[in-house]
Formats: C-alpha cells, structure tokens, sequence
C-alpha cells in the first residue's frame, strides 16, 4: 500500500456518529455507532490504551457502506465493565467480550445477514482473532498491525515467571509510569501534541483519542479513563494463543503491516501468509496507522471487506 493521503486532507468525523452502550449485567460496554440498516455489519476494536473515539477519522469514511460499531475495551473508554488489573492474565478477557458483543447485537438487532467483518488494531486486532475462533457468523477478520507474542513470551506469560515478565517488559513498565492527572483537557492536549509519537498522527485524530481517552476526576480536572495500572496489566497478558485461533477461523483473514516498528516480526508475516492470509504493508507508516493514515486504513478494511464478498 503506497502513501496515498499527502494530498487529501483527512475529513472531520461524521456527525452522524451516535454513542451506545451494550448492557453486560455487571456493567456496559460503551462505544460509538455509525448506523446503516442492510449494509454490512463492521465491529471495530481499539489498541491498548485507547478507545473508540480515536478511530472516528478512519471509521467516518466508511460508514457510506457499513453498520459500524466501535467499542470500547474494558478498563478503556466509557465501558463500565470490572476492570481489575490483578485479575487480567491474557487478551482472553478481551476475545470474550468481543464475542459477547457479537451474540448480545445478534440478539438485539438479528444476526448479520451476510456475516459480522470482525476488524481491529494492535490489541484489538488480536483480540478480534480470538473472537472470531470457530464462528460461523463472522464473514471477514480484518487486522492492523496485530500483536502477537513470540512462543517464548507467552510461554513466560503463563508461567511462574509472569510476575517478572510483568515488572520487567517495557511497555508495562512505561504504562504504570505515566502520568495521570492534569488540570484540563487543554493541558493534555498541549502535552501530548509536544511527543514524537503523536505528531506524525492526522491532524484532529489526536483531539478524537482524548475525547473518550480522558475522564473528569473528583478533583475537577481529568486523568485517563484507561487506568494506568490497567494498561500496564493488558500489555503484560501475553498468554494466548494468537496461532490456534487463526487456525480456527473459518473466515478469510486479512492483515495490514506498518513498514517501521510492526508488531509483525521474526517471520510472523510470512506465516500469515502460508496460513491463508492476506498480508499488505502501509509504506511508510508506523504501528499507528489508523491515527497516522486513517484514510489508507480504510481504504484497506473497504477493499478487505470486498475481497471476502461484502460491502
């Protein structure tokens, strides 16, 4: 996939986005819709950290052909589900709930008729793999950038040395020691424009992250709605199986790769590909792709989605 978006400025978010939330009994699962009975029925899961209102920018422009529904993750976003970092040990917790999602929308709406596309980024894109494990209802799993642990990580992951791979991984690490808490939402905006890793992002996309990516404290000001705690506990629950369940989905697969800092190394790719999957590469991107290049992003869910015979 060649950089296509120099010259086209990224549109607003459409207005036509509306929240819901999806009663679960202990708690909702939040998130945004962009609703169009008959079309295709696309569920859309954010990274680590995240949450839904910070793909408005690649999502808006599809929703001239899809049913869009973009939660957001437990312990992330406005869902309300428990969200104990002592008790997350794998994405598992996550698959699971992308799959109650899917039963409790094909009770409440009737299933998809040609199937659910099944679509993520990063965390989101693994946990939408476990989802999608054995379903006949999901038609298309469409992954950016998805995470998947080397054997020996996860093996750690499961094991007595959880504890060390926990204290010790980087990305944990880096979570439990941010920053959570500033006088408004204008400070973290001012703040977080200053880092390398924001300012290759589309302009707006930052300001639709912090949208649902910030809550008001009891203090008046605003801290993270994913807990930093929380973040640090997903990035350390490495134990699955991402393999097994792309072995057990009975969908085509499609994934997109970042061209520097993927998630897609030591030869992940080219099993992909022998698995039966569809492999491109967003040249000159990050593992951020739908903030960087939200309209290359969805261009690849659109053509995905047609390649598997929807949309």
């Amino acid at each position: 996939m060649t950089p296509s978006e120099s010259s086209s400025p990224v549109p607003p978010p459409s207005e036509s986005a509306e929240r819901f939330a999806l009663d679960f009994g202990d708690g909702a699962m939040a998130g945004w819709r962009w609703r169009k009975p008959g079309a295709p029925k696309l569920l859309f899961a954010h990274a680590t950290g995240f949450c839904a209102s910070g793909y408005k920018r690649m999502l808006a422009p599809l929703a001239d052909a899809f049913d869009i529904i973009a939660p957001d993750l437990r312990g992330h976003g406005r869902t309300t589900l428990p969200a104990d970092p002592r008790r997350l040990a794998s994405w598992e917790t996550y698959g699971r709930d992308l799959a109650a999602a899917l039963d409790r929308l094909n009770g409440l709406e009737g299933a998809a008729g040609a199937g659910w596309i099944l679509a993520g980024h990063s965390c989101g894109a693994t946990s939408s793999a476990l989802a999608a494990r054995g379903r006949t209802d999901v038609a298309a799993l469409i992954l950016i950038e998805p995470v998947i642990p080397p054997l020996s990580v996860r093996l750690c992951a499961t094991g007595p040395l959880r504890g060390l791979l926990a204290r010790r991984l980087p990305l944990a690490r880096g979570a439990r020691a941010r920053r959570n808490g500033w006088p408004d939402r204008a400070a973290v905006l001012e703040s977080y424009a200053r880092k390398p890793v924001f300012r290759a992002w589309a302009p707006g996309a930052l300001g639709d992250y912090l949208e649902d990516g910030l809550v008001v404290d009891a203090g008046g000001g605003v801290r993270l709605a994913c807990a930093p705690a929380w973040e640090a506990a997903t990035f350390a629950a490495l134990g699955f199986d991402f393999w097994g369940a792309i072995r057990r989905t009975l969908a085509p697969v499609f994934v997109l790769a970042a061209e520097s800092g993927s998630t897609l190394f030591r030869g992940a790719a080219g099993r992909l590909v022998r698995s039966g999957a569809s492999v491109q590469t967003c040249s000159s991107a990050g593992h951020f792709i739908p903030q960087e290049r939200p309209l290359d992003a969805a261009a690849f869910i659109r053509e995905a989605a047609r390649a598997a015979g929807l949309g």
